[in-house]
């Protein structure tokens, strides 16, 4: 048990390191494409990517299961998603970084709503506002921040849903299914989720643009690294660890940002930058104290 243990912590962190760099990608592909086209092409490659590997799993097994897979899909991939690229959009990388970063709290809230035994102690809160504090300091350091007020409510939405999606991954494993299926079948729902999505917002195909080398790149980081890899490993971490323990890796994700702007963009080494660093990972060190 203690080595499925050390094994999710690690698969948390593999997922914190991609999901780290998506802000970026995301800004690289919003030149050419929608919010709603980066959504839909990057899940048909990621729900493809699996299906090569499992392809029975869309085969059906209850009503309840099938409910609680597309309440995945629309609330952990669609209207993540849909905020969160719009977000981007309107507002900076750093400040969707340091607000979808309280995601934690809300998976917490949320969890204790429907499990009344689950207890939120004084480390969780002590940790949340340590990473919070060092997640200000990253912002401020290493992007500009700015407020507006529509991207930085729909990157709130962002947080807000992600403890929703949280919800019904631990309801799933709790009916005993698999991480692969749950995961296909959360894709496969998003997919067929976005579709009223693209009707409202529009979308072309744009096979100029998709052919476009970095491009190629961006989509397969997002489709294969981003999403079919991460919430695979992701949803199992959840599956050993327990949904509010996986949750608060989220409060590495503006670390990992910060620091692939420092490699990329050429962004400053500051006592700031540093600071926030050590403050974010202190604070997700203290969250795990049980």
């Amino acid at each position: 048990m203690q080595r499925k243990l050390i094994v999710a912590h690690l698969c948390a962190v593999i997922v914190i390191l991609f999901w780290g760099m998506t802000f970026v990608s995301s800004k690289v592909l919003l030149r050419d494409f929608s919010p709603i086209e980066i959504l839909f092409n990057r899940f048909v490659i990621a729900t493809l990517t699996l299906l090569l590997l499992a392809p029975r799993a869309l085969k059906f097994i209850s009503w309840r299961v099938e409910l609680y897979s597309a309440f995945c899909g629309f609330y952990g991939v669609t209207i993540y998603f849909v905020f969160e690229n719009n977000a981007l959009r309107m507002s900076n990388a750093s400040n969707v970084s340091l607000i979808v970063s309280t995601a934690p709290l809300f998976v917490a809230l949320l969890n204790r709503l429907i499990d009344k035994s689950a207890k939120l102690g004084k480390y969780f809160f002590l940790g949340f506002f340590i990473a919070m504090a060092g997640i200000a300091c990253l912002s401020f350091s290493s992007l500009s921040l700015q407020l507006n007020p529509e991207g930085d409510l729909m990157a709130l939405g962002c947080a807000i849903v992600w403890g929703l999606y949280s919800v019904y991954v631990v309801k799933l494993h709790r009916m005993g299914i698999s991480t692969m299926v749950m995961t296909i079948k959360s894709f496969f729902y998003a997919v067929l989720c976005t579709v009223p999505c693209m009707a409202f917002y529009g979308y072309d195909f744009k096979f100029d643009c998709l052919i476009k080398p970095i491009n190629i790149v961006n989509y397969l980081f997002l489709a294969v690294l981003a999403s079919s890899l991460s919430f695979l490993i992701w949803n199992k971490a959840i599956a050993y660890l327990g949904s509010v323990k996986t949750n608060v890796y989220l409060y590495a994700t503006p670390v990992v940002t910060a620091i692939g702007a420092v490699i990329c963009i050429d962004e400053k080494l500051t006592v700031y930058l540093l600071l926030g660093m050590v403050l974010s990972i202190a604070g997700l060190v203290i969250s795990q104290k049980n």
